[in-house]
């Protein structure tokens, strides 16, 4: 009710200053905002520019419903504007951050195609001079060095994590190519709406734990392109779900206060860790590379390098390459 009261008090504002602009411009809003003959009948004779008659109605309209109408602080409306055009902005932040993220994460499951069994041969090589030069150096000084053992350690952990990043690229890569093109394209650009609706920065405080599950739900599917789940989350939270962000669920001033000041600080904060992201190599060099296959001969014929190289240290030093 709050709303056709506000555009009545406009519209009487308008006719004293003779805005015949204003007028019309409100017109239109009111006639979608209540069902009420008695103000279909100020709409009528504002549109057959009767205005006399029209402001005597919307006196007589404004103090029956201030009669029955609760006051609202209008810093509250005020405070609500403020935090909606707060979320559209880390809204909009947010879905800059998740393009860029997506497009690093193309990026590297196209490394991990092209490049991934040579680099998994480097860290493997790599892990079998370090733990045989431990060995040599333990049985030579009867006990092991530390930094060696350091050494072998953070070999065999860049190791296993790189099989561990293959395997999960050759699921997401085998689900990805089982999808037409076309379902590929709709899968991301549903995704990105989806998010946008239930991000956990950007619901009330009081949804956030939903928001988490079915943001979990979301990348889940988005990880075994999993379109008609995705399609269904964005219906639900498109048709069967209240209203989440804050803006149009609190009422109360000094909660919106302090959600618009929460608000204000991750936006900051994303701003620098966009800021930060723009200067980190990998982002740079996906944003700037004119031709990913010739990168990518490349870095196949450097890669290949090194694995001579470490096979060629690995029988100087005496010791055998073993898995």
């Amino acid at each position: 009710m709050s709303k056709p009261i506000k555009r009545l008090e406009i519209i009487k504002n308008a006719i004293e200053l003779e805005d015949d602009e204003i007028i019309a411009s409100q017109i239109s809003h009111l006639k979608g905002d209540i069902d009420d003959p008695a103000i279909d009948a100020i709409i009528q004779a504002l549109e057959t520019r009767r205005y006399g008659e029209a402001m005597n109605a919307i006196v007589s309209w404004l103090q029956s419903q201030r009669s029955i109408t609760h006051w609202q602080d209008p810093r509250i409306a005020a405070s609500k504007l403020e935090l909606k055009t707060l979320e559209t902005q880390l809204r909009a932040l947010i879905d800059a951050r998740n393009a860029r993220l997506a497009q690093l994460d193309e990026f590297n499951d196209l490394y991990m195609q092209h490049l991934g069994p040579l680099m998994a041969e480097v860290l493997r090589l790599r892990k079998i001079l370090a733990e045989a030069t431990l060995r040599k150096r333990a049985a030579m000084c009867h006990g092991e060095d530390t930094r060696e053992r350091q050494a072998r350690d953070e070999a065999r952990e860049q190791y296993e994590t790189w099989r561990d990043q293959q395997q999960k690229a050759q699921k997401r890569r085998e689900h990805h190519e089982n999808m037409a093109q076309e379902d590929r394209h709709e899968l991301k650009r549903l995704w990105r709406q989806a998010s946008k609706l239930c991000h956990p920065d950007l619901v009330d405080d009081a949804l956030k734990a939903e928001a988490n599950e079915m943001m979990a739900q979301l990348n889940q599917a988005r990880q075994r392109g999993d379109l008609p789940t995705i399609r269904n989350l964005l219906a639900r939270l498109m048709r069967e779900h209240e209203p989440m962000t804050a803006s149009e669920r609190l009422n109360d001033l000094t909660l919106l206060l302090r959600k618009i000041s929460d608000t204000q600080r991750q936006i900051t904060s994303l701003q620098t860790e966009m800021l930060a992201l723009e200067k980190e190599k990998s982002w740079l060099l996906v944003s700037t590379l004119a031709d990913p296959q010739a990168y990518f001969r490349q870095q196949e014929k450097a890669l290949s390098n090194t694995i001579a190289s470490l096979r060629k240290r690995i029988f100087e030093s005496g010791l055998d390459e073993v898995a």
